[in-house]
């Protein structure tokens, strides 16, 4: 798999990550950036399985979503991180499931891959025709 640079390449992302994180120094941009890469797929992927960060650069949203979820991975590493790592105070869990209530609008008719009753746009069982569900006889 390829990764996605989208937000670790953009300068002015990465300056305000910086910023927001308060971090001054240089020296540990490249381990950075390879939070932000990682953090970036992880919440794109908890937003839509099949999307890639590069689908969100203009949701001003994800970007809040990512700074933080950098600035929680890039503080709490070390000795520590396995032992004890608090909750994030504001977390990122109401942004993705926005996000994700947006971009999933056709949860209804689409196969989840269980055998869970699924239904079409218009509210019926015609989208399990599989099991003999909604289909009239």
């Amino acid at each position: 798999m390829e990764t996605d640079h989208t937000f670790s390449s953009d300068e002015q992302f990465f300056a305000n990550l910086k910023n927001y994180c308060k971090i001054d120094q240089d020296f540990d941009d490249e381990i950075l950036k390879i939070i932000v890469d990682a953090a970036a797929l992880m919440i794109a992927r908890a937003i839509k399985w099949e999307s890639k960060p590069a689908d969100y650069s203009d949701e001003p949203r994800f970007k809040i979503a990512l700074m933080k979820q950098v600035k929680e991975d890039f503080y709490e590493r070390g000795i520590t991180a396995d032992s004890y790592r608090p909750v994030l105070s504001s977390g990122i869990d109401g942004l993705i499931n926005q996000i994700s209530s947006e971009v999933n609008t056709d949860e209804t008719t689409e196969h989840d891959g269980t055998d869970n009753i699924l239904l079409s746009s218009s509210g019926d069982q015609s989208g399990n025709t599989s099991t003999g569900q909604g289909t009239e006889s």
